[in-house]
């Protein structure tokens, strides 16, 4: 395959070898991505950061499974598909090769739109005639995206090439994985039903489609203008409207979203609920890289799962991973997918679409909402994505803890995680530079607005002391002084080889249990929850031991200098 052409929109085919070649070899300026095989290898792809979010073209076809038994599944796949993305604003084109089923097609997309809340007369899509030869169906294109798209003057030979299907199952030509469906009938879903997002069910996470009634209204985006459809449309007819934005691209709340407060994504139902009674929304942050801040997160975390369930009033913990571009939460649980951007792609951001897209932590007891794969597509899971997110699962869970990049003056950790948080966990290592660095970060968050600050109260932060050993010219006088007023209210001992040992294996659960750190967690999440029931620590060894012991036996480490702890029983943050 030639190398498709970096300028101009992205191009989505999932649609026949011919098709993608036709469009990659005849000179349109536009960036055509790797061909997928069928609907579900799109979402992974898509989700997995392997095709550039920002694409505003796809191409599907009508037929992609031929004679198949799969064929009438991956229609109504493809039918849901179109539908999102047309909704969400993109071009989308669909490939016709078999004209006597149009009708049948339409009625899936038709059941589709109802299913996602879309009216469909909004949606617009556009009919490439395969029959017709590959310079009639280059037209088609044209006749919709000139404008927007350089075509050349001449196509050249590629345009004579015939339009085949051959080659059409090509599901071992890619190495992601292709979700099952075999759980869906002959006939496919029970459409008489409102059936979930095929992103939903067919991303990563590899699960059969469910019928679930219910979904809610979504609003189409500013930028859609309705198009009145009766019938089918003439091929290449280009409706009036302007130009799309990018497939992931954050929507201008202030345009779209209900109210003017959320991305028209956003489920007004879910958040129109209160928080659940006693709700705590923690964020965990630091100035400097390898003050075991995420290691941090996640044990806090499992810890108040664990001591509210052993003392008998279980608490539901979520950890959300906001370090978008360089997140470790996923490597500590051994577990890579989904992501926070299966849901960024969905049509409603409800509390059902939500949990298929958490991760759950075996061994701890939490749930987690990893953050992409990717680095590059950090931007598209931004500020008003995650501030939607985190406000969702307050009414869903007892207890967030977010953990966040070092970047505290990003607009993700600013506004979101600092903004959004009721107690901020400040980590610390009892490094010279550690302890400097934490000194200008809270000057810049607790700082005033008008002094250029991000004034959030010193009341809300506390310090954790992580790695802490005795005698390293650091004191505890000289931690609270750069504290600036913010009191220390944990100390973390050091225990290097055992952590790393649990973070290679995948083991975190093991230091819950683990006789200097485990007792240090728990003393921090009574500190942090002065008011809920939770057990005091005991080893517990409920885990399978590892098979080469983590601690044989405990190491010796120093007691860490004395610091003061806060009455527990008046909250963490309070003076």
């Amino acid at each position: 395959m030639e190398a498709s052409l970096a300028s101009g929109p992205g191009v989505i085919v999932v649609a026949e070898p011919s098709i993608h070649d036709l469009l990659s070899r005849t000179g349109v300026q536009w960036n055509v991505q790797e061909r997928q095989a069928c609907v579900a290898d799109m979402w992974s792809a898509l989700s997995g950061g392997r095709l550039d979010q920002r694409s505003r073209v796809l191409v599907f076809s009508d037929s992609l499974r031929g004679d198949s038994p799969d064929d009438d599944s991956e229609r109504t796949q493809t039918a849901r598909a179109l539908v999102a993305m047309a909704h969400a604003g993109a071009r989308v084109f669909i490939v016709v090769w078999r004209a006597d089923a149009w009708d049948d097609f339409e009625g899936r997309i038709g059941r589709a739109a109802a299913a996602q809340g879309v009216d469909p007369q909004t949606l617009a899509y556009h009919r490439v005639e395969a029959p017709a030869g590959g310079r009639a169906a280059l037209d088609a294109f044209w006749d919709v995206l000139r404008g927007e798209v350089t075509f050349p003057d001449d196509y050249g030979p590629a345009a004579d090439a015939p339009l085949t299907r051959s080659g059409q199952d090509a599901s071992d030509e890619y190495d992601v994985p292709t979700p099952d469906v075999s759980a869906m009938s002959a006939e496919g879903p029970d459409e008489t039903s409102a059936v979930e997002f095929s992103s939903d069910d067919l991303a990563a996470a590899g699960e059969a489609d469910e019928v679930r009634p219910g979904l809610q209204d979504v609003e189409a985006p500013a930028s859609v203008e309705p198009i009145v459809r009766t019938g089918t449309p003439p091929m290449g007819t280009a409706p009036n409207r302007p130009s799309m934005p990018p497939i992931g691209a954050v929507h201008d709340a202030t345009a779209t979203a209900p109210r003017g407060e959320y991305p028209p994504n956003a489920s007004l139902e879910l958040l129109d609920l209160p928080k659940r009674p006693g709700q705590t929304t923690i964020t965990v942050t630091s100035s400097k890289g390898g003050s075991g801040k995420s290691t941090a997160s996640i044990m806090l975390a499992a810890t108040i799962a664990r001591a509210s369930a052993d003392a008998g009033t279980p608490l539901s913990v979520c950890l959300i991973d906001l370090d978008t571009r360089d997140g470790q939460v996923a490597s500590l649980i051994g577990k890579f997918m989904p992501t926070a951007l299966n849901i960024r792609v969905q049509p409603v951001w409800d509390e059902d679409r939500i949990r298929r897209n958490l991760v759950r932590a075996e061994g701890l007891d939490i749930d987690t909402l990893l953050a992409p794969i990717r680095p590059r597509t950090a931007d598209t899971v931004g500020p008003d994505f995650y501030r939607t997110i985190v406000r969702s699962l307050q009414r869903m869970y007892d207890i967030i803890i977010m953990d966040t990049s070092v970047q505290y003056l990003e607009p993700l950790i600013a506004e979101v995680a600092l903004g959004e948080a009721d107690e901020i966990l400040f980590v610390t290592t009892l490094a010279s530079t550690a302890v400097q660095g934490m000194a200008r970060a809270l000057r810049e968050i607790t700082a005033p607005l008008d002094e250029s600050g991000l004034g959030i109260p010193r009341e809300k932060i506390g310090i954790i002391v992580n790695q802490s050993v005795a005698n390293v010219g650091m004191e505890r006088d000289q931690v609270l002084a750069a504290g600036l007023g913010v009191p220390v209210v944990g100390v973390v001992p050091l225990a290097t080889k055992d952590v790393l040992t649990a973070t290679n294996l995948n083991r975190m659960y093991a230091l819950l249990d683990h006789p200097l750190l485990g007792p240090a967690y728990n003393e921090l999440a009574h500190a942090c929850l002065p008011n809920r029931d939770m057990a005091t620590w005991t080893s517990t060894a409920r885990v399978e031991p590892a098979p080469a012991p983590m601690v044989a036996p405990p190491p010796v480490v120093e007691e860490p200098p004395p610091v003061e702890q806060p009455v527990k029983r008046r909250g963490l943050f309070r003076r």
